[in-house]
């Protein structure tokens, strides 16, 4: 990758399995030229544990957060930029961020994916194909899994340090990265939400 000028900047994505994040993420990763981290690489290979061992899932899951951190600190430590793909989905997530952030004088910028199309999201979830062994099967898992949310993932992003861009990327996945791309590019914003109901 070649040396950027200017500041660090950390692209983390937010948002519920099916929703688009991880196309979306690579898309961004390959538009700036820069490593993306993906927190289901690190679940995937606790699978061994999860089959052997009496781990529960929640301890799985902070495990595999554990190493994303401990990566990104070490590609921000490189001076690369970086984009992470998880679903953020709890406000002790985004403080770790910000730690990162402001231990490396990075940019964060958070990029929210929502499904404004229920009916695309709930085809995305039961059509999938060789993915992760962890995620949602079902549309019925994934109501089962936002009602263990409990409402968490749904927290303010206040204190001004944290630049938010909401997309839907059921309504054209072309228009949401440019669209992120250009949120990134420009002068710093603090929170905005894309509409694409007229891209084809």
């Amino acid at each position: 990758m070649e040396e950027r000028s200017g500041p660090l900047i950390i692209v983390a994505m937010k948002g519920h399995p099916g929703t688009g994040k991880s196309t979306l993420a690579r898309s961004i990763a390959a538009s700036l030229h820069c490593p993306l981290l993906d927190k289901d690489d690190v679940r995937d290979a606790t699978l061994p544990l999860e089959l052997h061992h009496p781990l529960s899932i929640p301890l799985l899951n902070d495990l595999s957060y554990s190493a994303l951190w401990n990566l990104a600190n070490t590609q921000l430590h490189l001076r690369l930029s970086l984009v992470i793909d998880s679903p953020l989905s709890r406000r002790s997530h985004l403080d770790r961020l910000l730690d990162l952030s402001r231990r490396h004088s990075a940019r964060l910028v958070v990029v929210e994916c929502v499904a404004g199309d229920v009916a695309e999201w709930k085809r995305r979830i039961e059509t999938r194909v060789g993915d992760s062994w962890h995620k949602p099967r079902s549309w019925e898992d994934l109501e089962t899994l936002l009602q263990g949310y409990g409402g968490c993932t749904d927290y303010d992003m206040d204190g001004g340090e944290v630049e938010k861009i909401v997309v839907d990327t059921t309504a054209g996945a072309d228009a949401a990265v440019a669209a992120v791309v250009r949120f990134i590019g420009a002068a710093p914003h603090f929170e905005k939400k894309m509409d694409f109901s007229h891209c084809e």
